[in-house]
């Protein structure tokens, strides 16, 4: 993003030496996809700011008024552009990350039953497919968009419990803001896997799970077309999916602008391998109510939390990654 105020162009060129400070600065400048409408109406909120603290406390404020928008997405994503990303299609699963430990302390306190993730997992069995075939898995991000998989899906008719715990989640989730999700064509058999937590956390740079702690993780599946259906204006020209930019959340480290060219988000792999074959893609999308067959699995973190130094290792990794995609060699020069 090239700004055009003074106040802002001169807090994007003043010296600083804190690494948080400069991945957020970094992050504005490598943004490409910010339309010229949105970035005037995002600039037209900082026109006050003096100092960068100030600025982070302006854009904290900008997400809850102008992104957390129930249904749907805020036409500022992407005016007039398509309800789907090029390469998406309404039979694709996607597969999304949350973190349970206070839900389910809260739904134990409100209904005097002690739940814990085994108990969970036992209700998540119940609605479990049986015999349904694998999605097929992508070898690559061009697969993506032909990636496509189906079957017929049966549930046992006795989830009142899970019901109870979606509903209580759902209200939760309520403020609106937009989901990030993965392709679940790039993590097969994920909840099979024996650390399944640490597999989709480090692939899709979830590294605020990284407390030191347990943390209680749960997973969650749904076709794209369930969010479309959710979305009352998805067949008008609506935005529903969006790529991920700077302005989407608060200023966040770990996130990582992707390229224009891309059809999707890159996140920021926290365990990265030499051929950059760890690269996930993310989109987000505009927030829909769980319903008990989107719950998958239960499991946990426990991994240390990553310092200034870490995350920026990582932060030079990953823009190696992406300067390695075709045309992209110059990406992030200039900043």
């Amino acid at each position: 993003m090239n700004f055009s105020t003074n106040n802002l162009i001169d807090l994007m060129a003043s010296p600083g030496s804190e690494a948080q400070v400069s991945a957020e600065r970094a992050n504005l400048c490598l943004e490409e996809r910010v339309s010229s409408d949105r970035q005037r109406g995002y600039e037209a909120q900082l026109i006050a700011v003096a100092r960068w603290d100030d600025w982070r406390t302006a854009h904290k404020r900008y997400v809850p008024q102008e992104v957390r928008r129930r249904h749907p997405l805020s036409a500022a994503f992407d005016p007039g552009g398509p309800s789907l990303r090029a390469g998406v299609e309404p039979n694709q699963w996607l597969i999304r990350v949350e973190r349970i430990d206070g839900l389910l302390a809260k739904y134990s306190a409100e209904t005097g039953t002690r739940v814990d993730a085994t108990e969970l997992s036992r209700w998540i069995e119940t609605l479990r497919v049986k015999g349904t075939a694998e999605p097929a898995r992508a070898s690559s991000l061009a697969d993506l968009g032909r990636l496509v998989s189906g079957g017929n899906e049966s549930t046992s008719p006795d989830a009142a419990a899970l019901g109870e715990l979606t509903d209580l989640f759902n209200q939760e989730r309520a403020d609106g803001r937009p989901s990030f999700v993965a392709f679940d064509a790039e993590f097969p058999g994920l909840a099979r896997y024996p650390d399944w937590p640490a597999e989709i956390c480090e692939r899709s740079g979830l590294a605020h799970l990284f407390t030191g702690g347990p943390v209680t993780l749960a997973l969650f599946r749904y076709r794209v077309q369930e969010v479309l259906d959710d979305q009352p204006d998805a067949y008008r020209g609506a935005t529903v999916f969006a790529v991920p930019t700077v302005l989407d959340q608060p200023f966040y480290n770990v996130f990582f602008p992707a390229p224009d060219r891309l059809d999707w988000g890159q996140a920021v792999g926290l365990a990265p391998d030499d051929d950059c074959g760890h690269l996930a893609a993310e989109l987000i999308h505009a927030r829909i109510d769980y319903v008990p067959e989107h719950w998958v699995g239960v499991g946990t973190l426990h991994r240390p939390a990553l310092g200034d130094a870490e995350i920026d290792a990582l932060r030079k990794d990953h823009l190696d990654c992406l300067r390695a995609l075709p045309g992209r060699a110059d990406y992030g020069r200039a900043c």
